[in-house]
């Protein structure tokens, strides 16, 4: 049997000097496996990061859609309120009714023969536009949106163009998919 240096590993009878490792061999094959495993969870956990990162730009900007699809739901229904003509009453007060849910479309649904016989009654000519609009609640679907409009109106009572303005609190409802005025309220 051989004696060995420090250098020198022993021979042991049956091996040969070509099948001798490392005396620390084993030690050092045991850190390269847990230094890949831990490799590996570090690379799984930076992907796992970048996709939540991802997902959640991509669901903050699936809500910035869904608030200015509120917000433009709720101009077009405050325009087609304040946007009605005497030639075309029944189409005008049509189109706010197919905008509108809930109370307000109740309202509407009770009034509506009689206020479209008033615009043309009185001879009204009311162009309208939306001035601002900007949302100040949303809780899941239901949002409500603060407009801002003005329109120049001309009735029998005063043929010359009188500007006016409105302040209004929309609830805007979503209805099988669709954005509709369930509410409006006069802002002081």
């Amino acid at each position: 049997m051989a004696t060995a240096t420090r250098a020198e590993v022993t021979l042991t009878e049956g091996e040969s000097e070509g099948s001798v490792s490392a005396p620390d061999g084993g030690r050092l094959r045991g850190w390269r496996i847990l230094l890949v495993l831990v490799g590996s969870v570090a690379l799984f956990g930076l992907a796992a990061a970048t996709a939540a990162v991802a997902g959640d730009r991509l669901s903050e900007g699936s809500r910035d859609q869904h608030r200015e699809a509120i917000v433009a739901a709720a101009t077009e229904g405050v325009l087609a309120l304040i946007d009605v003509h005497t030639d075309t009453a029944d189409a005008d007060l049509q189109r706010l009714r197919d905008l509108s849910t809930g109370a307000f479309a109740a309202e509407l649904s009770d009034s509506g023969s009689g206020l479209a016989a008033a615009i043309r009654d009185s001879a009204v000519d009311s162009t309208g536009r939306i001035d601002a609009a900007a949302l100040v609640s949303e809780s899941g679907e239901p949002g409500v949106v603060i407009v801002a409009a003005s329109a120049q109106v001309v009735n029998s009572g005063s043929p010359d163009a009188t500007p006016r303005t409105y302040r209004l609190r929309v609830t805007v409802d979503d209805v099988d998919g669709e954005l509709m005025m369930s509410k409006v309220d006069f802002v002081p």
